[in-house]
């Protein structure tokens, strides 16, 4: 039983002078929150068991942030008076889940075993946005130009894979928040390129071309969240159509304005170092990438002895260190009222670190202008120095740039079909016939011994641009194939039903919803009227917002008594085209993947720790309707990762198919809601805008699918056979 300081924190507090009272109150919940991290250090929880402390620690910061001014000398209760009569309850405030978000996204150095101790700072930020019904602002100083070093670290002067993953999870971020607070979120990339070039030697005019094309990137991925401001917005001196040539002309005036403006002459950059923990973290941080920064810079003449090489970089990392003092002042004085991010190291307090490009949970990783991207061979992203991979990595082009790095392997070799592969965020991979063969690949040419190895680690696999992928035949053909159909359905030879005969068909077994269905991990889609288990032709011929799924006795059978199911899954891939697909924007299909979904497992919890959790689903359409027991989760067939085995609550209100009841033998039901809601994470899922003629291939033991239905008055539909 939890009786520490939360007993304090909800009693009568003095408040001697009005200024008083959010001090006293920002006290007792930084207390709360440090006696939550004694709770949690001295004894880690059960799967999912929430801490006391962690609720009272919203209810005082949804509190400490709504509550008017009091009286002098008065004594006051909490929870405080809000300004509203009504206050949200704290699972249910858009500012807390915001601030929640922000916390999942964030990477502060007390990460481990501590709540975000910045917490209740930020909360006021977003408290006063949502009060304001305002979108969240933020502002990340950051992506000023690619590395000086281009031999050792980087591809190029120009952004690569690296910026478009990190413009991505940044975008996602926003996206995520927005499905909690309407009106969403931005985040404004603060370029501080010219505030640091000149001290490494880096052409100004190679700092716009960077800046440049990423607003170009960021519009081609339809990146919607982000924002770009320069040194002359923080100045006032900017306009919308400032030219390249402009720009370099007064680059130099920029700089010197900013310091004029913002430079502190009493300021002690040595002791601010050796006091100011974020301050020594950053110096530490330049130390390192200075080393390899200037060991190639050709604009600086460095020494060759290693003792005066070492003084050379410590002077520039100070240098560096007095620059972003001024730029933080000027920054602070032009986006005061915005959430501020870092790409630093901090204990989170007045800004709050955010990796850019998700690796290990326990590190920031480099950014995407001091390393190259390695792909892994099971999709995973790296970051790298170029120098480290260029001997057991491909080097990859895109539109006639250096990329990234893409693990050697023989997967990505088709021999005479010609093809391109795409690395999607946060996981997936798009093959398309290359730019010289387009119109002339088929899906009979696609080599399917390749495609499916493929698929066992980089799922979903989407083959775009062949041509015959809606051929019933063919598409057949080729799934026979790529592996065993799942009980050899009867009739496929036979089996022809053109699209307007598709259109005259009844579809009992259907949802219509406005929003994502229940996520299952295999998806066998039935279509009721067509009586063939294994090959499902889906449309929606009456323009209704429909979402097709089996219902769970199609995949867990009927009449089983209770056991432990190691892995029940009745085909190990699926193998689908989609022969018409919804506007771009109105539909997506979702795929996370368990890589990811332990990857960010958030703490206490652990793989090891789930994997003896079991769960059982109550399926009514079930003729025994006898639950069977499962194994949360199980290891891959191929490469033995542990893999999430998990099939969502479906509720009546939800589906017009028999709901299911899905709950835990040994562990909290709210582990429920950590899984959905980590799943569903932009992190973790792809949301997949399919296209007509699309052939979509994945694993269906190490990836959770589901569909999102589009808005009404669209169709989609698909063909899909199961196959082992």
């Amino acid at each position: 039983m939890f009786n520490g300081p939360s007993e304090a924190v909800m009693e009568t507090i003095l408040v001697h002078e009005p200024g008083d009272r959010l001090s006293i109150l920002e006290k007792q919940v930084r207390t709360l929150l440090e006696w939550q991290r004694i709770m949690i250090g001295s004894s880690r929880r059960s799967c999912c068991e929430e801490s006391p402390a962690s609720i009272v620690v919203d209810e005082m910061l949804l509190s400490s942030a709504r509550y008017q001014e009091i009286p002098t000398n008065s004594i006051i209760n909490l929870p405080l008076q809000p300004k509203s009569e009504k206050l949200e309850k704290p699972e249910s405030s858009p500012a807390l889940q915001v601030l929640d978000i922000l916390e999942r996204y964030g990477h502060n150095t007390n990460r481990s075993e501590q709540r975000w101790l910045g917490k209740f700072d930020f909360m006021l930020a977003i408290q006063g946005y949502v009060d304001a019904g305002k979108p969240v602002r933020m502002i990340l100083p950051a992506f000023p130009f690619k590395s000086p070093n281009k031999v050792d670290k980087v591809l190029s002067a120009l952004p690569d894979l690296g910026e478009e993953l990190a413009l991505a999870h940044l975008n996602g971020l926003c996206e995520t928040i927005t499905e909690v607070y309407k009106p969403g979120a931005e985040i404004t990339i603060l370029s501080d390129g010219l505030v640091y070039s000149d001290i490494l030697g880096v052409p100004d005019e190679e700092v716009w071309e960077y800046g440049e094309s990423l607003r170009e990137m960021a519009v081609s991925k339809g990146l919607q969240n982000i924002r770009f401001a320069r040194i002359g917005d923080v100045l006032g001196i900017h306009h919308n159509s400032l030219k390249k040539d402009e720009y370099t002309t007064h680059a130099s005036c920029y700089r010197r304005e900013l310091i004029a403006k913002f430079g502190d002459l009493s300021f002690d950059v040595r002791r601010q170092i050796s006091d100011d923990k974020d301050t020594c973290m950053t110096y530490r941080g330049y130390l390192k990438f200075l080393a390899v920064d200037l060991k190639r810079c050709s604009s600086i003449e460095v020494t060759s002895t290693k003792g005066k090489f070492k003084k050379y970089v410590r002077d520039v990392a100070i240098a560096m260190i007095v620059r972003g003092k001024i730029f933080a002042k000027a920054l602070q004085s032009g986006f005061s009222d915005y959430v501020r991010l870092s790409i630093h190291p901090s204990i989170g307090r007045t800004k709050l670190p955010i990796q850019l490009i998700p690796q290990s949970i326990d590190a920031l990783g480099m950014t995407p202008w001091h390393c190259s991207i390695a792909v892994r061979i099971d999709g995973s992203y790296r970051t790298v120095h170029a120098a480290d991979v260029a001997l057991t990595h491909d080097l990859v082009h895109h539109n006639g740039r250096p990329y990234c790095f893409r693990e050697k392997s023989d997967l990505y070799n088709w021999g005479e079909t010609k093809v391109s592969f795409e690395h999607l965020y946060p996981c997936g991979l798009i093959v398309r016939p290359s730019t010289d063969t387009i119109g002339q690949c088929s899906l009979r040419n696609i080599d399917m011994a390749k495609l499916r190895a493929l698929a066992e680690y980089q799922s979903p696999i989407i083959a775009r641009g062949f041509a015959e992928t809606t051929d019933l035949a063919l598409f057949t053909s080729k799934a026979r194939e790529f592996g065993k159909v799942v009980s050899p359905p009867r009739g496929m030879d036979g089996l022809h039903l053109p699209e307007e005969d598709v259109s005259k068909h009844n579809y009992d077994d259907t949802v219509e919803i406005d929003m994502a269905v229940p996520i299952d991990d295999i998806d066998v889609l039935q279509e009721t009227t067509v009586k063939d288990e294994h090959i499902h032709e889906t449309s929606d011929a009456q323009n209704r917002s429909l979402t097709f799924r089996d219902s769970p006795s199609a995949r867990y059978g009927h009449g089983t008594t209770p056991s432990i199911s190691p892995l029940t899954h009745a085909a190990r891939f699926v193998f689908s085209t989609y022969t018409d697909t919804p506007p771009a924007g109105s539909g997506y299909t979702l795929f996370a993947t368990s890589r990811l979904f332990f990857q960010h497992l958030p703490f206490p919890h652990t793989a090891e720790e789930l994997e003896n959790v079991t769960w059982r689903i109550d399926d009514t359409a079930s003729a025994a309707n006898t639950p069977t027991d499962h194994a949360l989760i199980v290891r891959h067939p191929v490469h033995k990762t542990p893999c999430l085995h998990w099939h969502d609550q479906w509720s009546a209100s939800s589906t017009q198919l028999p709901p299911t009841n899905v709950s835990f033998e040994n562990a909290s039901q709210k582990l429920a809601r950590t899984i959905n809601q980590l799943l569903c994470d932009r992190r973790v899922c792809l949301r997949l805008a399919c296209e007509k003629g699309d052939l979509l291939v994945y694993d269906s033991v190490s990836i959770s699918h589901t569909e999102a239905a589009g808005a009404c008055g669209n169709s989609r539909g698909f063909r899909s056979v199961h196959v082992d």
